[in-house]
């Protein structure tokens, strides 16, 4: 009687295990969106919140094409040494001519790759000094969903960009 209740026991706790198991993401969900799709959101999360001049939403492979290079090779301006694995998507809000200096970055990992480690990967290679006339003094990273936030800006306060308001707008 004992082996059937410590049977029984076991199987019960085994399917708890496996109804309650996670994907190791902390956070739980991942992302499958297209890369229009990811612009479009990132598009959603900028909105109103980095000024007027000359502010552009693109896919890095979009920006990588139009400029006549390779995705890894644009990303590692940003992120020097790090790994672009095949599949990852990104969208970039970036000030073009004229508009403060920042750059927004909505990344969707590819399949198989956490979120959360690549987050660290990419924050202990962040380039402030992309830009050769400025440096970012508010650098921050966020995850949730499956996607990577990071934001790269001259300052927190007093600019046209509100970097804590693309933070929240993301995380809401």
């Amino acid at each position: 009687m004992k082996k059937v209740i410590a049977l029984t026991l076991a199987l019960v706790l085994a399917l708890a295990l496996v109804a309650c198991g996670g994907n190791g993401d902390k956070g739980g969900a991942t992302s499958n969106l297209t890369e229009d799709e990811l612009v479009e959101k990132l598009t959603a999360i900028c909105d109103g919140k980095t000024g007027e001049m000359m502010v552009e939403n693109i896919a890095l492979t979009t920006l990588a094409e139009n400029a006549g290079g390779k995705p890894a090779d644009f990303f590692g301006t940003w992120f020097p040494g790090a790994s672009l694995p095949d599949g990852t998507l990104v969208a970039i809000n970036q000030a073009m001519m004229m508009g403060q200096p920042h750059i927004v970055f909505l990344i969707q990992p590819a399949g198989g790759t956490s979120a959360e480690d690549y987050a660290k990967e990419l924050e202990g290679k962040a380039n402030p000094n992309w830009n050769v006339c400025t440096t970012a003094n508010f650098v921050k990273c966020e995850v949730k969903d499956g996607l990577i936030l990071f934001v790269m800006t001259t300052t927190e306060e007093g600019s046209t960009i509100d970097a804590q308001g693309i933070i929240d707008a993301f995380n809401a």
